[in-house]
């Protein structure tokens, strides 16, 4: 936040030099010699500053609701939304995505209303009439209410319809309406157009590389030649998940003939420099760099193709991205393009520079010397260098311009707000794969697995069963690809991936660096995009490392998104104990999970649960997250009978372990409990039945959905019950189901709820500490005698 680094546009061409050279401003061509070879028409030129108009009058709008008190044009709405507004960066959305096409896909930060209408803009443009006929009509009651009309149009004039359904969905969203492309559930920060290759726009500084970088990797497996661009400001390559997104990215395995596919990942990173974070001054201040684009040569021998880019140009901006995606389509991505710029206004609008007294990060002299370069000016004085329009048409532009959004937003305005009836509505998506695409059927297998003869009869390990699941859904969708930390070799720090290499190949089974972020935003990226990956974090306690990905991310991307993408991932990982591992590698941290709806989360306690949970998460059409117990992988406890055929247990529905006799008379509890405290339970049922108590117990194997009847219908025939998990007391998940019991049992119980538990601290490592610090079947008897 330094004034004294004054940043004024300087678009001097050369080359920086850092471990190789990085080309810099280096675009020098005219419009005339674009025109003139065919890289641009008359009509491209005027659509691309058609678009900067489009974004830069939504964008006037918000500020004039909010410097006017809600007044703008003839309308009178309280906007009471983010505003992150990108006047000056115009040129950026509009010239990258004219280089792309129809079908390729971007992601988008909050700032991200410009690459929104953008987007559809040229998505627009490039349809038949067919294809605006169906867009337009498809909603009739919208179409009746904007009062849109298909019947006797050209194609022109139907592009223009097309063109104000767009913006009104827009700005319905902004207004959080239901007639918003989320359904006003995601707002300006969060918006999204799946139906155009709009993967969404990110509240969370970086959030979505690593989304950009699993989508793009979607594209190398379904090879449908789509690229991504990942619109990220400066601030957003500052943090971890560029480090992580970008590295993955540029896998060496991807291109050097390790896997069988020899192609780079088809992602085009585009960091829109508008030389602040927040406040944060990129040069000089926060980083040790002039350029980000220098970081290129840090991630492969190619510096990510890396470029520097007048960011207020938009003809160079469109020639820098079209020549990256003809890299990216031929599998010689990633890309890095950083385009230099300037946003006019201040991070949100409550921070102003109008006069110098407003000065704080930086000066008003840096500002205007900026908007001496206005991109939608110094591109409307090219056209009319070249004739293509003069000052009348241009006048008349950007009247069109203005009037469109002032109807549509007084349209917006007016329209339906959600019925609170429908909170829930694209939490969770209802559907799953119990089809598989005949493209997708069948894969092919490099060596038949031993496992395929072995007896039924005879119990499996936990291990064995997990390896079973995933060969299974492995090879009945081609679409199931699993990576993460030391899975592929090496098979997993468990062995729960060992031999599927061998058995299915490296381009379904690889390994990533240590990168927890990039791991789970990857397989998020990838899910929407319509592969069902399977993702890997070793140890629960490292999913604190992707927690943003997790809990901002995958569990909110479809509620957010109004409903309209479908996440098939599933996130693996492990709790462990016992091993005198201590507080880092020993943790239950379940209950931090459920806590992000839009989530589910199973933890198997045998062979037979770990097969059909695990097998039912890859097919489910949600984020699931299986957590496995390293201790019952191979211990006598986790094995059992498992079966060869396709089964699959289904999520959210407990199992009752051990029935009570309600025929006998004496003492009945109900214990509940979840994975490896399941047999733990069980042992000590048997040893209080001997005690005269019977006890039910029940496996809870999902936390999320939460089978609360099963539970209620126990203790209506026992009075009592006991929770039990390995996690801490202190806000673990029996603390939920506890509360849940209570409020709808209540009436049926003879007693408190009882929790057995660990204590209030870290996980210790010293064996006498960690022995008295785990619950075992003797706290468990105690419990329930204590309650008897």
């Amino acid at each position: 936040m330094v004034r004294e680094i004054t940043v004024v546009p300087d678009f001097t061409p050369g080359f920086v030099e850092v471990g190789g050279r990085i080309p810099k401003f280096q675009y020098s061509r005219s419009l005339r010699q674009e025109l003139d070879e065919g890289n641009l028409t008359l009509g491209r030129c005027l659509d691309l500053l058609k678009c900067m108009l489009f974004i830069r009058n939504l964008e006037e709008m918000i500020r004039e609701l909010r410097e006017n008190r809600g007044k703008y044009g003839p309308i009178k709405f309280l906007y009471g939304g983010a505003s992150h507004l990108s006047i000056g960066q115009e040129a950026v959305s509009t010239g990258c995505i004219a280089a792309i096409g129809q079908d390729d896909c971007i992601t988008s930060s909050h700032r991200g209303h410009g690459d929104s209408l953008a987007k559809g803009y040229f998505a627009i443009k490039a349809m038949d009439r067919p294809d605006l006929v169906e867009l337009i009509t498809q909603d009739e009651k919208l179409r009746d209410y904007l009062g849109l009309k298909t019947d006797l149009k050209n194609h022109e004039e139907l592009m223009e319809e097309a063109l104000k359904l767009h913006l009104f969905r827009a700005i319905a969203e902004l207004f959080g309406k239901e007639a918003g492309y989320c359904r006003g559930r995601g707002g300006g920060m969060h918006i999204a157009d799946f139906s155009k290759g709009h993967l969404g726009a990110n509240a969370i500084v970086g959030g979505s590389l690593g989304m950009a970088v699993g989508a793009a990797f979607a594209s190398r497996i379904l090879e449908d030649n789509r690229v991504v661009i990942c619109f990220a400001g400066d601030g957003a390559f500052n943090n971890g998940i560029a480090h992580e997104a970008m590295n993955m990215a540029t896998m060496a395995q991807f291109t050097n003939g390790l896997m069988d596919k020899k192609f780079g990942i088809p992602t085009i990173f585009a960091v829109v420099n508008n030389q602040y974070g927040m406040t944060g001054q990129q040069r000089g201040e926060v980083t040790g760099i002039e350029f980000l684009a220098e970081r290129g040569f840090g991630y492969n021998k190619e510096g990510m193709h890396a470029e520097i880019v007048n960011g207020m140009d938009v003809l160079a901006i469109h020639d820098a991205t079209a020549r990256a995606v003809e890299l990216a389509r031929q599998g010689k991505g990633p890309v890095l393009l950083e385009f230099w710029c300037s946003r006019y206004k201040g991070h949100s609008l409550s921070d102003r520079l109008d006069k110098a007294e407003n000065e704080t990060y930086r000066t008003l002299k840096e500002l205007k010397e900026w908007q001496k370069i206005d991109p939608l000016k110094t591109f409307s004085h090219k056209l009319m260098k070249e004739k293509i329009l003069d000052e009348k048409i241009l006048r008349k532009l950007e009247k069109e311009a203005r009037e469109r959004n002032e109807r549509m937003a007084a349209k917006a305005a007016e329209a339906s707000s959600p019925d609170p009836k429908t909170m829930y509505f694209g939490l969770f998506s209802s559907t799953s794969s119990s089809q598989v695409p005949s493209q997708f059927r069948d894969t092919p297998v490099l060596k038949k697995p031993d496992f395929l003869n072995r007896d039924p009869e005879v119990e499996i390990t936990y291990r064995e069963a997990v390896i079973e699941a995933f060969f299974e859904e492995m090879k009945r969708d081609r679409r199931v690809i699993l990576w993460g930390e030391d899975i592929a070799d090496y098979g997993g720090a468990f062995g729960a991936t060992r031999g599927l290499l061998e058995i299915m190949g490296r381009d379904r089974i690889f390994n990533t660096a240590i990168s927890e972020a990039a791991i789970v935003g990857s397989g998020l990226g990838a899910a929407m995009r319509g592969l069902r990956p399977v993702v890997e974090i070793m140890y629960i306690d490292f999913i604190l490392l992707a927690m943003d990905q997790v809990g901002n991310q995958a569990a909110k991307w479809k509620y957010m998104s109004g409903g309209q993408p479908t996440i098939p991932l599933t996130i693996r990982t492990t709790i462990g104990g016992g091993k005198g591992y201590a507080g880092q590698h020993s943790q239950s941290l379940e209950a931090v999970l459920p806590h992000f709806p839009g989530l589910k989360i199973a933890m198997p306690s045998d062979a037979y649960e770990a097969k059909g949970l695990l097998k039912a998460a890859i097919r489910d059409d949600n984020p699931v997250i299986i957590i496995e117990h390293q201790n019952l992988y191979r211990h006598p406890l986790g094995k059992s009978r498992v079966p060869k055929e396709d089964y699959l247990i289904p999520l959210g529905k407990a199992k009752i372990k051990r029935k009570i006799d309600t025929a006998k008379n004496g003492s009945r509890v109900t214990i509940i409990a979840w994975s490896f405290m399941v047999p733990l339970a069980m042992k000590a049922a048997e040893e209080l039945a001997r005690e005269g108590i019977e006890a039910e117990v029940i496996d809870l194997r999902t936390l999320y959905p939460l089978d609360i009847e099963t539970l209620v219908k126990s203790v209506q025939k026992t009075n009592r019950a006991v929770v039990v998990h390995q996690a801490v007391r202190c806000m673990g998940f029996g603390a939920e189901v506890t509360a849940q019991l209570q409020e709808k049992a209540f009436d049926y119980l003879d007693g408190p709820i009882i929790r057995v538990a660990a204590p209030n601290t870290p996980p210790p490592s010293a064996p006498v500490l960690e022995k008295a610090f785990l619950p075992d079947e003797k706290d468990i008897m105690e419990a329930v005698k204590g309650l008897m």
